[in-house]
């Protein structure tokens, strides 16, 4: 469930990024606001929880987590 859960929050994130089409809609749409939320939730998650993901996929999630961050920067800066 946890992994289910995690993967969600990543793709939503870079959907609210716009770096990919959403999956609901198929429209790309930037919202930092909505991003920043699915980005906040995937790190304290993360941290709460890493104990219940095996190494690999911890590391996956970690990856994940620093790429949404460096592209939220990248986006708010665009601003």
């Amino acid at each position: 469930m946890l992994k289910v859960f995690t993967g969600e929050l990543i793709l939503k994130a870079w959907a609210w990024l716009g770096i990919v089409s959403h999956p609901e809609t198929g429209e790309k749409k930037v919202d930092l606001h909505e991003a920043k939320l699915a980005i906040d939730t995937l790190e304290k998650l993360l941290e709460l929880k890493k104990e219940f993901l095996n190494e690999q996929e911890a590391k996956e999630t970690e990856i994940a987590l620093s790429n949404l961050k460096l592209n939220y920067v990248s986006k708010l800066n665009e601003k």
